[in-house]
């Protein structure tokens, strides 16, 4: 469970500040020295939107009925859904909504070993209350009472692994009145996933796609992110783009991580190092040529 932001702090919701509350055990593990957020316009709309579905808008007069109780100013939650391949970047965008947020947020991911819905409702209210035991539908009633309670921004990463029923009981939430709730969920190629079941799929409120970028796209965000490989010769950068990047922020940031922490390297990427580091991943030998460079293959 984490509040990044007190509730009505003045960077709340503004993508701008994101990357100056990102949470420093994420930046250390997935960032290189230097490296910043790059505001793309996927990660503009999972904030605005999120911040817009937090919004309150039931006047503080009207009152709905929650078990024997009448609660006031009540409200449906709201679903976003973010989906794309593996590494395209989905969880730092995660990471860049959970550092604006201004409300309690709780992030859970779902592990694929969690098959069952109650075996995924234990880990979804777990991460809720603390605490999940009896029944599916005994851990969905708990998790509600919390959220009549607590405003909650809930983040559920990995969501490709939810069974259906899971997320048909997951619709169900969000979909009860409640004081201020919305619902991110995230995962690799989700949208295939939730599309399988119309009666979830016709209840997101709004979709994401995080794709693989372009070479040109690529690099240019590249550049913007990280002074060293701003000054890296772009024609490298298209070489190591081809060969090992393939739109994968992921390879980029281990790439720049292990060439920095265990290799040592700094300053802009040379072409002795990058061969050495993708070897080191891959166990494969690597070409990579250029004007006044060397020929670094493994072997040569």
């Amino acid at each position: 469970m984490t509040t990044m932001l007190p509730e009505g702090h003045p960077h709340a919701w503004k993508a701008e500040h994101a990357d100056e509350h990102l949470d420093p055990g994420f930046r250390r593990q997935y960032m290189a020295t230097g490296s910043t957020l790059v505001l793309t316009p996927a990660l503009r709309q999972l904030i605005n939107g999120v911040a817009t579905d937090l919004e309150s808008d039931v006047p503080e007069d009207s009152t709905t009925r929650v078990g024997t109780e009448r609660v006031a100013g009540r409200r449906s939650g709201l679903c976003t859904v973010v989906s794309g391949p593996w590494g395209a970047g989905k969880s730092t965008l995660l990471q860049a909504l959970i550092a604006v947020a201004d409300v309690n947020t709780v992030q859970v991911e779902i592990p694929e070993s969690a098959n069952a819905p109650a075996a995924q409702w234990a880990v979804l209210t777990t991460a809720l209350t603390g605490t999940a035991s009896g029944t599916a539908r005994a851990m969905q009633c708990a998790a509600l009472d919390y959220l009549t309670v607590v405003p909650t921004l809930l983040v559920v990463d990995e969501a490709q692994h939810l069974t259906h029923a899971a997320l048909r009981q997951l619709r169900w939430l969000w979909s009860a009145r409640l004081p201020r709730f919305a619902i991110v969920l995230a995962g690799s190629n989700l949208d295939a996933h939730i599309a399988k079941d119309q009666s979830v799929a016709t209840r997101v409120n709004r979709r994401i796609a995080v794709k693989r970028l372009g070479t040109d796209r690529m690099l240019d965000l590249l550049r913007r992110s990280n002074p060293d490989l701003a000054a890296t010769p772009r024609e490298l950068l298209a070489q190591i783009e081809e060969a090992y990047g393939h739109g994968s922020w992921r390879n980029w940031s281990e790439l720049i991580l292990k060439a920095t922490l265990e290799f040592g390297h700094t300053g802009p990427l040379t072409f002795e190092t990058v061969a050495d580091v993708v070897y080191d991943r891959t166990g494969l030998p690597l070409a990579v040529t250029g004007a006044g460079s060397r020929d670094t293959r493994r072997g040569r």
